[in-house]
């Protein structure tokens, strides 16, 4: 009886352990045709959301003056009065609302920092001082613009809405380059202490060099990181600085400045223009690609990997410039002649 009992086990084990036997091996079969299957299936790479691209900057007029100009998407749109000169230095999209900074002026006479939305102007100044606004920065409601009084003696500002706030001691020169509000924190770029790169967060100077000249062209502000670019030094020295921290950049032989940062994950794109000539370049983690001579690179904005800039394909013919921007060093020319200053990237 216990003979027949354990044999009667053992075949009941031996059932189960071939049952589980062709169970794995379907179970191998079934994996080996889907990766077959995948190997086979051509799956697409990952590709960036599609973007409305806008650009600021001016159009030259009939009459040879500047005109206050963006384009969407390669459209032009000019909302500046060609019996004067007109400039956007920079431009920011919130919503459906297109916000840019610059400023106008009548013949020889100061210039009138202002900002437009949406092409209507708003005037920051009274023009009895050369007043430029430089950068622009929304939050809200309220609408950030950074400036600049004053040529020789120039004094950093910087006005929200159209409160003006002094950032300069009125002793040494000072200027504001570009603007970042982070909730009730205001950064603004620039330099100080007579030509010192710099930036302000809350009216408090931070002098970044004091061992040479500078600049601060720049500001982002990513998570708890502050990006600035700009550059140090009399030839140049492109450079930009995290948290404070100096990171120089391959100068290519040229005399590059830093104006344009932009960053992604782990990586950080700089672009910039040779102080001495019309080269443009851009840099990804410090290395540099360089643009052909008679192209000029004046600012930068990512859409994922995709690098897009803005800037100028110059013309020996005066007032002949061609307003380009690139995406990945695909070069746009964008009607009429003109020149690029600033460039947003919005995700549809």
């Amino acid at each position: 009886m216990l003979m027949r009992d354990n044999l009667s086990v053992a075949i009941r084990y031996y059932s189960l352990f071939m049952r589980s036997k062709s169970l794995l091996l379907f179970a191998l079969v079934i994996m080996f045709a889907i990766q077959s299957c995948m190997k086979g299936e051509n799956i697409p790479p990952h590709q960036p959301k599609p973007v409305d691209v806008y650009v600021g900057g001016f159009t030259v007029a009939s009459n040879g003056n500047f005109v206050a100009t963006y384009w969407k998407n390669g459209v032009a749109t000019a909302f500046g009065d060609s019996s004067l000169n007109s400039v956007v230095t920079s431009i920011a999209v919130s919503g459906i609302d297109v916000y840019m900074s610059g400023f106008t002026r009548q013949g020889l006479g100061n210039a009138t920092a202002c900002y437009w939305k949406n092409g209507t102007i708003t005037k920051l100044s009274d023009g009895s001082e050369d007043t430029r606004a430089t950068g622009i920065a929304v939050s809200g409601a309220d609408v950030y613009v950074s400036g600049t009084i004053g040529v020789i003696q120039s004094t950093a500002v910087y006005w929200k809405n159209t409160t003006q706030t002094t950032l300069g001691d009125n002793l040494s020169a000072s200027a504001a380059s570009a603007i970042a509000v982070n909730g009730n924190d205001v950064y603004v770029a620039g330099f100080s202490n007579d030509n010192h790169a710099s930036y302000w967060k809350n009216g408090k100077d931070t002098v970044l060099s004091t061992a040479d000249i500078g600049n601060c062209s720049d500001i982002l502000l990513d998570g708890n990181n502050v990006y600035l670019a700009g550059f140090v030094g009399s030839a140049g020295g492109a450079t930009y600085w995290k948290n404070g921290v100096a990171v120089p950049l391959n100068l290519g032989g040229l005399a590059f400045m830093a104006n344009g940062i932009a960053v992604n994950g782990s990586d950080v794109y700089v672009s910039g223009r040779d102080s001495h000539g019309p080269y443009g370049g851009t840099w990804k983690n410090g290395e540099l690609t360089k643009f052909p001579l008679g192209t000029i690179v004046n600012d930068i904005a990512l859409n994922e990997t995709d690098v897009y800039l803005a800037g100028v394909q110059t013309s020996a013919t005066p007032r002949q410039n061609n307003a380009v921007y690139w995406k990945n060093n695909t070069m746009v020319t964008l009607p009429k002649y003109g020149e690029a200053n600033s460039i947003a990237i919005v995700t549809k």
